[in-house]
C-alpha cells in the first residue's frame, strides 16, 4: 500500500527517488528524538573512540560537538550509518501537521530543538494533523508510514528496542501498539528486541500469538534493549547474516502471502551493553519513582535515562546509542540484500 504525495503526507524527493529506482532504504522513526534521547548530555568517551564499533558502522571517528543537542547528533550518526551501508535513509517525523517520510537537516534540527514537539503513534495521525503540529513517531507510526511511502512502500525500518507489554499488565493493562503493528504492517523492523521497562517473557509471548516471526541476529537469545542478553527468553529463529534475513522475509511476504512485519533481534554491542541484573533493580526503583512523581507514559523513559545516567561506571546514552547505530547498519544491510533479490513490490 503506498499513496501518493498530498497535503498531508509527502515523501521527501531523495527517498522517493530511491524507491522509484529499487535502491534500498531503510526507516528511521523519531521518538527516539523527540522523546527518547535527552537533549543535554554525552555518550561515554569510549563509545566515541575511532577504532571502537561505531567508528566502523559509521565509516569514520565520530565527531562529537558538546554544545549541540545530544538527540540531534545521535540521530545523524544513524544517518550516516544507513548511508555507510549503502542505503538512503528516510526519518520519519509529523512536521507542522504532515507526516514527512525523509527530512533534510534544518528540519531535523528543528524538531530535535521542539519541546512541544508530540509523540505520535499511529492513532495520532489524523488529530495532530489537524491541528498543525509536529511530533516524533513511535514504532507503530513510523512502521504505517513506512507503507504509506510514494511510490512505493518502505520495507526495512531500524529502531532501538520495540514497545510491547508493561510489568503489571495484570493489573492496568497497558500494551504498546507495537505489537498490533507488527502483526498487521509487512515491513522488517531492526530493533535490540524490547525495551528494559517491560514485562519481556509476555511481550515475547504476544509476538507469537501474534504470528509475528521473531529472528534472532547472530543469537537464540532475546536481547533485552540496553542489557544483553537473557538466556531464558529464547527466540523461535535464528539466522546470521543479512542474505538469509532479506531471504527469509522473500518467503515469508510473497512466497507465502503473510502480511504481518517480521522483528530481526539484534543484541546491544557487548563492549557497550549494561549487566542485566543492575538494570532490572535500577529500572523498578526508577519506575517506582516515575509512579511516585506522576510520571507516566511518553515520559517514562526519558525520566529512566536521567535516573540513570548518575550511576557511577553506568552509561545508558552510550549504551543507547551503540545499539541503535548497530541496529541501523544491519536494517541498511538487509535492505541492500532485499534489493538485489527478486522484484520487492508491494
Amino acid at each position: 500500500m503506498s499513496i501518493p504525495d498530498s497535503d498531508f503526507v509527502r515523501t521527501h524527493p531523495e527517498v522517493s527517488e530511491a524507491l522509484a529506482e529499487g535502491r534500498p532504504v531503510v526507516g528511521l522513526e523519531t521518538a527516539v528524538l523527540t522523546h527518547g534521547l535527552p537533549r543535554d548530555g554525552q555518550p561515554a568517551p569510549g563509545c566515541l573512540r575511532a577504532d571502537g564499533r561505531v567508528a566502523e558502522l559509521i565509516g569514520g571517528t565520530p565527531a562529537w560537538d558538546e554544545n549541540a543537542p545530544l538527540n540531534l547528533q545521535s540521530v545523524q550518526l544513524l544517518d550516516q550509518a544507513v548511508r555507510h551501508a549503502g542505503a538512503t535513509p528516510a526519518v520519519i517525523a509529523m512536521i507542522d501537521g504532515t507526516l514527512r517520510i525523509g527530512l533534510d537537516a534544518s528540519e531535523l534540527e528543528m524538531l530535535a530543538l521542539d519541546k512541544t514537539a508530540a509523540k505520535a503513534s499511529n492513532r495520532d495521525f489524523g488529530p495532530l494533523s489537524a491541528r498543525g503540529a509536529s511530533a516524533g513517531t513511535t514504532v507503530a507510526a513510523s512502521m504505517r508510514a513506512c507503507r504509506l511511502a510514494s511510490p512505493t512502500p518502505i520495507r526495512i525500518f531500524a529502531t532501538g528496542g520495540i514497545g510491547g507489554i508493561h510489568r503489571g499488565w495484570s493489573k492496568r493493562p497497558d500494551i504498546s501498539a507495537d505489537l498490533k503493528a507488527l502483526a498487521s504492517e509487512p515491513v522488517l523492523v531492526v530493533a535490540s528486541g524490547a525495551k528494559v521497562i517491560l514485562d519481556l517473557p509476555a511481550t515475547l509471548e504476544a509476538l507469537d500469538t501474534l504470528g509475528v516471526p521473531v529472528i534472532g541476529f547472530g543469537t537464540n537469545a532475546l536481547p533485552i534493549f540496553t542489557a544483553g542478553l537473557s538466556d531464558d527468553l529464547v527466540v523461535p529463529h535464528r539466522l546470521d547474516d543479512p542474505t538469509s534475513i532479506a531471504n527469509a522475509c522473500r518467503r515469508h511476504w510473497m512466497d507465502f502471502g503473510q502480511t504481518s512485519g517480521v522483528l530481526v533481534a539484534n543484541p546491544c554491542p557487548t563492549e557497550d551493553a549494561v549487566d542485566p541484573h543492575r538494570m532490572d533493580i535500577l529500572v523498578d526503583a526508577g519506575l517506582a519513582e516515575a509512579a511516585a512523581q506522576g510520571i507516566d507514559g511518553s515520559g517514562v523513559t526519558p525520566f529512566l535515562l536521567a535516573s540513570m545516567i548518575s550511576e557511577v561506571d553506568l552509561n545508558p546514552i552510550s549504551a543507547n546509542l551503540s545499539l541503535l547505530i548497530s541496529n541501523a547498519a544491519l536494517a541498511a544491510r538487509i535492505a541492500v540484500d532485499w534489493c538485489g533479490g527478486p522484484s520487492s513490490s508491494s
